[in-house]
Order: structure tokens, then C-alpha cells, then sequence
């Protein structure tokens, strides 16, 4: 690649971007600039160099090599030279079940997710934690946590999640991805302004659910929106009746993963009267698939989405 001038019309990614698709930190395409020349070719009208769709080609091209056990300089040579389009390599096969494996692991397949989703679950299939927390870190400062949550992290996890049910594989990949997750939407909340003052909102989880990622993203997403929250996890009543008398708290939400099978199993249960007063308006507020066909006093918003959630919980006065 050489520097140019202008590329008009032409798409241009950052490298935040670029590095998202391919599921690679930052680093590692500046790397791949100083070391091997593969440096972006566009500009934009300030003058910044951005890659354009030809120079995504020559990365995409350099990272099947080195997925296929290529050296990155002979990667890099071969790509520039032209010579990898008949060198045999194939893209990686696919397995039965959707899956694509090849070097580093098995590829969650996702065809109908964006580039970065995608990017996403390979960096997760090669057990990269620093290429998940910086992808993240990047689409959370450039989206926002509830577009990031929607559009690429809810897909892959339920991606991993399903191919986990299915064959009983990738539980490393599913816990790396919510570990690295979880680091990430704390860091991204911690670099929020400070909350303004007034009461909190508690986020917390049934007795027994232990699915409290969901909790995190919403206390990232109420951050942005300067709401202070705490993520409580999983807490019997009485610990939760207790965290709000101490806290005179503005919302409460209550997240449910799945609803437990079996007769004797009653699903969730929000305990508004076991709650007590409050001095204000306070947000009563379920969410997530194990409420669905659960029957809650008239005073609990059970929410379509987290987006829904946040909207209900930052409304309410404090």
C-alpha cells in the first residue's frame, strides 16, 4: 500500500474499524504497517489516513495467510506480491453445525451478523482477550454500550451460547468472551463523568440466576446517561429489601435469564410488597426471557430490551 491522495466516495475505516472486522487489536495492524508496509492508502479531507476498501482486501488476505501458518513477513510479501490468490489457500472448512474451523480454533459462525460481530467472534475462537477488550473498548467509545449490546455482543454470545447447548463445545470461548466482557463494560463505565448526585438505581438477579452480564451492560449504558447504578448480582429478598432501605434507591431492575423447568418451580418474582417506602417516585423494572408468561403486580415494567430498561430507569427524578 502507498499513501494517496483523496479517495472521494470511496469507503474509508479507521483502524478501530478495520481492526474490529477482522477481529485483531489495533496494535497488530500497526504492527503490520511499520513492520511490512500494509500501512492505509485513503485520506480523508483533514488529511488523516483511513484504510480504503482495497486496503481491507490486502489485510483480510494477509490474515487467512497467517491463520493458514504463514510467517507474517512472508504473509505480507506474498500479499503485496500478488502471488497468495493461486498459492491453494482456502478459507477455513466448514464443520457440521454452521461451525469453521481451522488454526487457533473453532470460528463461530455468524453470516447475518455486521463485520464486527464477526470480528468479534474470531478474536473470542482464538482465546485473544486483549483483541476482545480492545474491539469492545473501541465500538462502546464510538456507539455506545446498548448499539454494541444489540448489534455485535449479543449476537456472538448467543452464537457461542447455542453452539455450547448443541455440541458441548466452546464453554472456553463462552467464558472468556463474559469475562473480557464483563472487564471491558466496567472500564468503559469507570471512564463515564461522574453520575449525577442523587439516588441510585440496584440491579440484581433471582436467587440462583448467575446470568448477570446483562446487569453490567446496563450500568454502562445508565453511566453514559450519568445515572448512578450498582450492580448487586444475584441476592435473596431480604438482601435486596435491606440494599434498598439503605439506599432510599430510584429504580430497581430485576434480571431473569431463564425461567426454571418444572411444576414446583414458580419462575421470578419481583417483591414489591416485601419493598419499603420510598420518598420518591421509584422504577420498578423486570427484564430479560425467564418473566415471559410469569404474572407481576401491576407496578413492575416488564421491559422488551435493555434499551427499554434504561429508558424507564433514567426517567424516573432522583
Amino acid at each position: 500500500m502507498t499513501d494517496g491522495g483523496p479517495t472521494g466516495a470511496r469507503a474509508l475505516l479507521s483502524v478501530g474499524a478495520v481492526a474490529a472486522r477482522l477481529g485483531v487489536a489495533p496494535e497488530t495492524l500497526r504492527s503490520w504497517g511499520r513492520r511490512y508496509g500494509l500501512v492505509p492508502s485513503g485520506r480523508t479531507d483533514g488529511g488523516h489516513r483511513r484504510y480504503d476498501e482495497d486496503d481491507l482486501d490486502l489485510l483480510v488476505r494477509m490474515q487467512r495467510l497467517v491463520a493458514a501458518g504463514a510467517a507474517p513477513a512472508e504473509a505480507a510479501r506474498r500479499v503485496l506480491a500478488g502471488d497468495d490468490a493461486a498459492s491453494g489457500d482456502e478459507p477455513p472448512a466448514t464443520a457440521a453445525g454452521g461451525r469453521r474451523t481451522g488454526p487457533g480454533g473453532t470460528v463461530l459462525a455468524l453470516p447475518d451478523a455486521p463485520p464486527e460481530a464477526r470480528g468479534l467472534a474470531r478474536a473470542a475462537a482464538r482465546l485473544d482477550a486483549g483483541a476482545v477488550h480492545s474491539i469492545l473498548g473501541d465500538l462502546l467509545a464510538e456507539r455506545g454500550t446498548i448499539a454494541t449490546w444489540d448489534t455485535v455482543l449479543r449476537p456472538v454470545l448467543v452464537s457461542a451460547g447455542l453452539r455450547w447447548e448443541q455440541t458441548g463445545a466452546g464453554i472456553d470461548v463462552e467464558h472468556l468472551l463474559s469475562e473480557a466482557v464483563t472487564e471491558t463494560l466496567r472500564a468503559h463505565r469507570a471512564c463515564q463523568p461522574k453520575p449525577d448526585p442523587g439516588r441510585g438505581v440496584l440491579l440484581t438477579s433471582p436467587p440462583g440466576d448467575w446470568h448477570v452480564l446483562p446487569l453490567h451492560v446496563l450500568a454502562a449504558a445508565l453511566a453514559e446517561r450519568r445515572v448512578p447504578a450498582q450492580v448487586l448480582g444475584q441476592l435473596p429478598v431480604s438482601a435486596l429489601v435491606s440494599a434498598v432501605r439503605r439506599t432510599g434507591a430510584s429504580g430497581i431492575f430485576v434480571w431473569s435469564q431463564r425461567r426454571p423447568e418444572g411444576a414446583d418451580h414458580p419462575g421470578p418474582t419481583f417483591p414489591v410488597g416485601a419493598l419499603p417506602p420510598s420518598r420518591g417516585a421509584r422504577a420498578l423494572v423486570a427484564g430479560g426471557p425467564g418473566w415471559a408468561g410469569t404474572e407481576v403486580d401491576d407496578r413492575v415494567v416488564v421491559s422488551t430490551s435493555l434499551a427499554e430498561a434504561v429508558r424507564l430507569l433514567a426517567a424516573t427524578p432522583r
